[in-house]
């Protein structure tokens, strides 16, 4: 057997995992190579992890129309969504760092635990406050499972393998794009909506089980001090700027109420701490010394400004249909058919940019994206109480009704999504590539966060300035038609003015994206299948 000196001995084994605890043992990329069959464990373990995640989101946008109805509060429905959207954000950071700084199947593992944690909660929910409060737990947990997931894929595995490993778990957004919808309309139709918060815990439990069976704990070898102030300052300026938003659309706060602008006064101040404070730390948790170059500036505010559209039009689009154009008990699945023609394309479209990248510049491929998905975004500004779900020639081929602008919509938004992250990976060194991936896809979530929440408060206070004042008969839950039709009407109609007006502001959103692509350089190195630095990433 080969002899190690004492010190090289101790750091194989913490980068195998093995701590004299565990009989596991887990190669890295300089250690023994794992059997095919372990490897095929471990990524299965990382898959139904990262599986589990991707299909909530689609899941309880379908299931969304029918919990709101049930709550009887449908202003509160893209909050639902946004809460999970920012706790989900802001974790991405912090357990990226605790990573580095833990065993990284242990912080995989309590990320499960914590998403399982919060689907079990959501389930039981009584209210919409409880829901929205869960949901937030939930998207802490999901937080931790695609960037620990592919840093366990980086460690465990060797380069030859890596690839594949990746490619199948960045797959898990296409199984979820298109089962997603699927099982929650399925659920709505034959059981209660709360089995699609249940429905996540097999899955859980069963990642759980498979990666504490088959992986060691992965420590890293170079441990570095967890940033808590900058973890602390993140939480608390998201969270000062989002409560007041939720009053707004929820709780009837105006925008120039004391309130309001005390909480968004004191967000401003953290972020300004926040910003100062990364700045002079040597290990920061989210490294904004990165956005002097322009890769990252130009690459980030692109992609910030698509997040702010990508995230809330699936949200308003499934509150539109199953609210306005088509509610009912069959809702869900009308917001599920309605989902594919968007999300579909984007993964055609992500797919092609691959290709085309080859061949063209980042910024090419992006500006031809933005301007389709601009165009196609254009199309959603002028919907109507009349306007049909689709319309089909040859019945195959959609050629109207809310679905047509979808699909040019998706698609283009699909073209940017590995633009810029492969632009960033490329052009910054070879040291900052794990940083600058993670701060584009920071970026990206954060523009979805904020999107979805200030664009929610925007709607419901549009729509308050529109809504027509009914008499105190039509103001109840189940109206008289005969007396109140008109003020159905009138009311149907001022929902669909207010998400008009808050998809004229996603084109220009797009606009914005469009002219931070210009500011774009560079292209993929020629004569190889991968980037070299996205491979040592």
């Amino acid at each position: 057997m080969a002899k190690y000196p004492t010190g090289s001995k101790r750091r194989l084994l913490r980068l195998m995992g093995s701590s004299g605890d565990s009989g596991t043992a887990v190669a890295t990329t300089n250690g023994p190579a794992l059997s095919p069959g372990r490897e095929a464990l471990i990524t299965v373990g990382i898959l139904l992890g990262l599986l589990m995640g991707a299909l909530d989101d689609f899941v309880a946008l379908t299931a969304l129309p029918v919990i709101l109805q049930q709550f009887n509060a449908e202003s509160s429905g893209t909050f639902v969504i946004s809460a999970y959207v920012i706790a989900n954000t802001a974790s991405i950071p912090i357990f990226s760092k605790l990573s580095d700084t833990w065993a990284r199947r242990n912080v995989f593992l309590v990320a499960l635990v914590v998403f399982m944690i919060g689907s079990v909660l959501s389930g039981l929910s009584q209210n919409i406050d409880e829901l929205i409060a869960f949901r937030a737990i939930q998207g802490a947990g999901a937080g931790g499972f695609f960037p620990v997931g592919i840093a366990i894929a980086a460690v465990a595995f060797p380069p030859k393998t890596r690839a594949r490993v990746v490619g199948a778990l960045s797959g898990v957004f296409g199984i979820a794009v298109v089962a997603g919808p699927l099982i929650g309309s399925t659920i709505v139709e034959y059981t209660s909506w709360r089995w699609v918060f249940y429905v996540n815990i097999p899955i859980g439990i069963a990642g759980f089980a498979i990666v504490l069976a088959t992986l060691g704990p992965l420590r890293p070898e170079v441990v570095r001090r967890f940033d808590i102030m900058g973890a602390g300052l993140l939480v608390s300026w998201v969270a000062a700027f989002m409560f007041p938003l939720y009053q707004i659309a929820d709780a009837g706060w105006a925008w120039t109420d004391a309130r309001s602008l005390g909480l968004f006064g004191l967000g401003t101040a953290l972020v300004l701490a926040f910003v100062f404070w990364e700045l002079r730390m040597q290990n920061p948790l989210v490294p904004l010394r990165l956005f002097a170059r322009r890769v990252i500036w130009a690459g980030g505010g692109a992609t910030y400004f698509i997040g702010m559209v990508f995230f809330p039009v699936a949200t308003f689009l499934t509150l539109v249909v199953g609210e306005v154009l088509a509610p009912g008990s069959n809702s869900s699945e009308t917001v599920r058919d309605i989902l594919y023609f968007l999300v579909i394309p984007v993964v055609v479209g992500a797919a092609l940019s691959g290709q085309l990248l080859s061949r063209f510049s980042y910024r090419t491929v992006a500006l031809v994206g933005t301007a389709v998905g601009a165009a196609g975004m254009a199309g959603l500004t002028d919907l109507s109480t009349s306007t049909p779900l689709w319309t089909f020639t040859f019945s195959v081929i959609p050629t109207g009704g809310i679905v047509f602008p979808l699909i040019p919509l998706g698609f283009g938004i699909g073209l940017t999504f590995p633009v810029f992250l492969l632009a960033a990976q490329n052009q910054v060194e070879i040291k900052d590539v794990g940083e600058a991936g993670g701060l584009i896809q920071f970026l990206q979530s954060l523009g979805g966060a904020v999107g979805l929440s200030v664009l929610a408060s925007f709607q419901a206070t549009r729509f308050a300035a529109l809504d027509p004042l009914p008499n105190p008969v039509c103001a109840a839950s189940n109206p008289p038609l005969g007396l109140c039709g008109g003020y159905l009407a009138s009311l149907e109609s001022s929902v669909m003015s207010s998400y008009d007006q808050t998809f004229t502001i996603l084109v220009g959103l797009l606009v914005l994206a469009f002219i931070f692509v210009l500011f774009v350089r560079g292209r993929l190195p020629k004569g190889s299948g991968a980037p070299p630095q996205a491979e040592a990433a």
